[in-house]
């Protein structure tokens, strides 16, 4: 935790001031690391660790428009699982979450000055559609299907140069659709995600 604190310091500092506000990015790439906590009961709503990207077309200095990708992969067991009428009784299950996620995103940038250098951040809200997996593969099967997700959330990026940006965090509520049969839990899976990275702009 004192390293996270540490680098996040640093990279204030190092912030360019006096970033102008009217410079607004065409096209935005993030490319990020996730935590994701799925919503997986028989699982022990296991914590699953991932990757993702994302680009995004700004219209305006308000509005853009984002498609992002991302996966979380975990492990975990025992867990019981029905299929075709059967029973089965499994030690260790390994788990794949994915998504495709298309919507709108609402930015608000602005350059704030405390008494050091002035910093720029923008802080972005967005209702992302599309589809998610919830993929496991155990010794006698596998199982995935893409079906309805999304996501509602936001986040904070700290403008460290004109082409640059550090994503600081974005938290997503991340509905995934599925009918996968586990222990009778199906459904929507309410699954929570973190994620954080770099953000390249031109």
């Amino acid at each position: 935790m004192k390293r996270v604190l540490v680098l996040v310091t640093l990279l204030f500092v190092a912030s360019i001031p006096g970033y102008a506000q009217d410079e607004i990015p065409r096209f935005e790439f993030a490319g990020m690391f996730n935590l994701l906590r799925a919503d997986i009961d028989p699982l022990g709503n296991e914590t699953m660790y991932g990757y993702g990207a994302g680009a995004q077309f700004n219209f305006s200095r308000r509005l853009g428009m984002v498609a992002e990708w991302s996966a979380a992969h975990g492990s975990s067991g025992p867990v019981t699982i029905f299929q075709a009428g059967t029973t089965y009784e499994i030690p260790l299950v390994d788990t794949r979450v994915q998504t495709l996620l298309f919507g709108p995103r609402l930015s608000y940038r602005r350059v704030v000055k405390f008494e050091g250098p002035a910093i720029s951040v923008t802080m972005f809200g967005h209702c992302l559609l599309g589809a998610g997996t919830n993929k496991i593969d155990y010794n006698i099967s596998s199982y995935t299907r893409w079906q309805f997700g999304f996501a509602l959330g936001g986040g904070v990026d700290l403008n460290t140069g004109r082409r640059f940006a550090v994503r600081i965090a974005q938290f997503d509520w991340l509905p995934v659709r599925s009918d996968l049969d586990l222990e009778g839990a199906g459904g929507f899976f309410n699954n929570w995600r973190y994620q954080a990275g770099g953000v390249i702009k031109f």
